[in-house]
């Protein structure tokens, strides 16, 4: 680590635990650090460009890092504030929501918390039990959605990406596969896929289930247009299912 008390800092920007951040003319400095600990006593830094391409990372421990098994990519409680920026660069995003593979496309399940996101993750669990390499569960709670643009060769390419921030089910994978479609759920006596058209409405839920990072100006100008062009070019669904797991032959017919 760095001598934080000799370091110019630069202007906080941001200060709620675990995350204290400093904007300096070429640099941004995230700093992790608990309730009740000075900022300068901090034992996790990252050192970060500008335009966020390049990252330093520091920790106290480094007989932490060795040991692997680490509860997060950088060692920090937790990566979103970091690597949220990154996304919107690069036209991507965090997206509270459970994801799964089926049938080499993905699906991503969005909605409040006691919705059913664990409750589908489950259901598609005993799928894939079922019918080997059927399913691949992505994440129970927070998945990454990027646009890759064809640059005039064809229709925008959206990839969902499983990641480490999992929820009640500690499932997750590292892989990616097109999104097939982003599907509002609710817990229902009955089992139903309900396309959705109103495209206002699509981005209002959207937004409400969107990962919000330390954000700027500039990380709401990207966000906001990666939405309104997800609302655009991404199917949607209001998903109402049942405890039985019959939603999941819907869901097979929907991607096949």
């Amino acid at each position: 680590m760095p001598d934080l008390a000799g370091m110019d800092l630069g202007r906080r920007v941001y200060c709620r635990a675990p995350w204290s951040i400093y904007r300096r003319p070429d640099s941004w400095l995230y700093l992790s650090v608990p309730p009740g600990v000075e900022d300068r006593a901090a034992r996790d830094l990252a050192i970060v460009s500008a335009d966020h391409s390049r990252a330093e990372m520091y920790h106290a421990e480094e007989d932490n890092f060795r040991a692997g098994d680490l509860p997060s990519l950088t060692m920090f409680t937790s990566d979103q504030v970091l690597l949220a920026p990154i996304l919107a660069d690069r036209q991507g995003c965090y997206l509270h929501s459970a994801g799964a593979i089926l049938d080499g496309t993905a699906l991503l399940f969005v909605g409040h918390s006691e919705a059913g996101k664990s409750t589908i993750t489950r259901q598609l669990q005993a799928a894939g039990e079922a019918v080997p390499d059927l399913v691949a569960i992505l994440c129970d709670d927070r998945n990454i959605v990027r646009r890759w643009d064809a640059h005039g060769q064809g229709p925008p390419d959206w990839r969902a990406y499983g990641t480490w921030s999992h929820g009640e089910l500690p499932d997750v994978s590292p892989r990616a596969a097109p999104l097939r479609a982003i599907l509002f759920i609710e817990k229902a006596p009955e089992n139903a896929l309900i396309p959705l058209s109103d495209r206002r409405e699509v981005t209002r839920r959207r937004l409400a289930c969107l990962i919000r990072a330390f954000a700027t100006a500039d990380w709401w100008r990207k966000s906001l247009t990666l939405v309104e062009q997800m609302a655009r070019e991404v199917p949607y669904y209001s998903m109402r299912f049942d405890q039985s797991g019959e939603i999941v032959k819907q869901l097979r017919r929907l991607v096949g």
